[in-house]
C-alpha cells in the first residue's frame, strides 16, 4: 500500500532528525578527541616547561657563588637559560619569566609562564590559558676559593715552571682560558689543592695533589663592582723615597705616593694604616729592607705602577678592615695596560693576609723558598699567574684567625646545587 501523504512526512522529518543528532555527536567525539591530543600536548609542554625551570634555577643559584642576589643580574640569567631550555615553543618565544630570592639570600626561585598551544580543543570553545612550572635552587657546601686567572684566551694562563711548588690544601685553583694549555706546568712541579678547575685543558708534567676539572664555567671577576680609592694631594718627597742605611728606621703614613714608592735596602719601615695610592710609579721595596703593616692596602694607578719585591727583603702585611680597600692588599687599576707584571722575588714575604687583585696584571713569583706561609688567608684574582725559579706559594684559608675580611665572592665559589619543589 503506497504510504500517505503525513507517513512520508514524519519519515523525512525522523531522518533529518536522525542526521542531526549523528552530525552533533560526531561534533562533540571531535571535539573531546581534540581535547584529549590537546591535552596530550600540554602535558608535554608543561614537562619542557618545567625543565626550562629547572635549569634557569640551577644556573641562577650558581651566581650565588659570585656575589649575593641581584634581581637584574639574576633576571638576566635565568632569562637567557630559559630560553635555551624551552625549545618547545621556538627558543622561548612568548616565555615569562619571575626571579625572586628565597631562604635569605642562599636560594633562587624561578617561576615560567607559557600560553598553552591549542590545536583541536578550540572545537569546544575550550579556552587555552596559561601552563606554568616553578622551581627553587639553593647553594649548599660552597667551596673555598684561593685562586681565579680571569684571561680567557691565552695559553699559560697559569703556569708553573720547573719545580715551583702551589699549595693550597684546602681550597680550589681556578683558570677560566678555554685553551688546551690553560693550565700549563713543567717537570717537577707540585700542586696540592681540593680541585684544579680549568676551562679548557691541562699541559705538561708534573705531580697534581687534586681533582683535574675541564670545562668549567667562566668565573667573572668578582669584584668588578668594586670602586676604588680616590687619589689625593701628592705625600712629599722625602716621605715617599727612603734609601736608609743599615737599621734606619722610619714610619709612613697612607696617602697618595706620585711617582711611585721606594723602599730602599737595609732600612725598616713600618706602614700606617691605611689606603696608599701608588701613582705613576712602581711600589719597589728593595733588597734587604724590612716593611711591615697592618691595616694597609695599594692602590696601583697610573704609568709604570706595579710592585716589585726584591731579593731578601722581608715583608709582613695584613689587608685593612675597612674602606675601599677592606681586604684587598693590592688592588691594581682597571684600565692598566695589559699583562705588566706585578712580582715577588723575595724569600721572605712570609705574611700576606688579604686579597692579591690584579684584573688586568700578570703575578709572578720568582723566588726560591716559601711565600705567604704565614699569612691566616691569601686569595689571588689575576689575569695570569706565573711561578718560576722555585718558588713555593702557600695559600692558606684560616679564614677565622683574622679580622681581615675575605671579599664577598672571594674565597669561596660554587658548592653543590640542589633543587627544592
Amino acid at each position: 500500500m503506497p504510504l500517505s501523504l503525513p507517513f512520508r512526512a514524519f519519515a523525512a522529518s525522523r531522518s533529518g532528525t536522525t542526521l542531526l543528532v549523528v552530525a552533533l555527536a560526531m561534533s562533540v567525539l571531535a571535539g573531546a578527541v581534540g581535547a584529549a591530543v590537546d591535552y596530550g600536548s600540554w602535558v608535554k609542554q608543561r614537562s619542557h616547561l618545567q625543565a626550562a625551570a629547572d635549569a634557569a634555577a640551577m644556573a641562577a643559584a650558581r651566581e650565588l657563588a659570585v656575589s649575593a642576589f641581584e634581581q637584574r643580574r639574576m633576571q638576566t640569567v635565568a632569562e637567557s637559560w630559559a630560553k635555551k631550555a624551552f625549545v618547545d615553543q621556538g627558543a622561548g618565544v612568548g616565555l615569562t619569566v619571575s626571579v625572586a630570592p628565597q631562604d635569605n639570600g642562599t636560594s633562587v626561585q624561578v617561576q615560567l609562564r607559557h600560553e598553552r598551544k591549542q590545536y583541536l580543543s578550540g572545537i569546544l570553545a575550550v579556552t587555552p590559558g596559561q601552563i606554568a612550572a616553578t622551581s627553587l635552587a639553593t647553594l649548599r657546601g660552597q667551596r673555598k676559593l684561593c685562586v681565579i686567572a680571569l684571561d680567557p684566551a691565552s695559553s699559560q694562563t697559569i703556569y708553573l715552571k720547573s719545580n715551583s711548588w702551589l699549595t693550597a690544601r684546602d681550597c680550589d685553583i681556578h683558570s677560566n682560558a678555554t685553551s688546551s694549555s690553560g693550565v700549563e706546568s713543567d717537570s717537577g712541579i707540585q700542586v696540592t689543592a681540593e680541585r684544579v678547575c680549568s676551562g679548557g685543558g691541562f699541559k705538561g708534567a708534573g705531580s697534581f695533589f687534586a681533582s683535574k676539572v675541564t670545562d668549567c664555567r667562566k668565573i667573572d671577576d668578582p669584584i668588578a663592582d668594586r670602586v676604588p680609592p680616590s687619589a689625593g694631594p701628592c705625600e712629599p718627597t722625602n716621605t715617599f723615597v727612603d734609601r736608609g742605611s743599615a737599621g734606619s728606621r722610619h714610619v709612613l703614613r697612607a696617602g697618595t705616593y706620585c711617582g711611585g714608592l721606594f723602599i730602599g735596602g737595609n732600612s725598616y719601615v713600618t706602614l700606617s694604616a691605611g689606603e696608599y695610592v701608588i701613582k705613576d710609579g712602581p711600589l719597589v721595596i728593595d733588597s734587604n729592607a724590612d716593611v711591615r703593616g697592618d691595616g694597609v692596602g695599594f692602590y696601583l694607578t697610573g704609568p709604570g705602577s706595579v710592585f716589585q719585591f726584591l731579593s731578601n727583603a722581608r715583608i709582613s702585611l695584613d689587608a685593612p678592615r675597612s674602606g675601599a680597600l677592606y681586604g684587598l692588599l693590592f688592588f691594581e687599576d682597571r684600565s692598566a695596560p695589559l699583562l705588566r707584571e706585578h712580582v715577588i722575588k723575595t724569600n721572605y714575604a712570609s705574611n700576606m693576609t688579604g686579597t692579591v687583585y690584579l684584573p688586568r696584571g700578570r703575578f709572578v713569583v720568582d723566588a726560591t723558598n716559601e711565600v705567604a706561609q704565614q699569612s691566616a688567608f691569601t686569595v689571588i684574582v689575576t689575569q695570569q699567574l706565573l711561578l718560576t725559579a722555585n718558588p713555593k706559594l702557600v695559600l692558606n684559608t684560616k679564614y677565622g684567625t683574622t679580622t681581615v675580611p675575605v671579599p664577598k665572592g672571594l674565597g669561596q665559589t660554587d658548592g653543590d646545587i640542589y633543587l627544592v619543589r
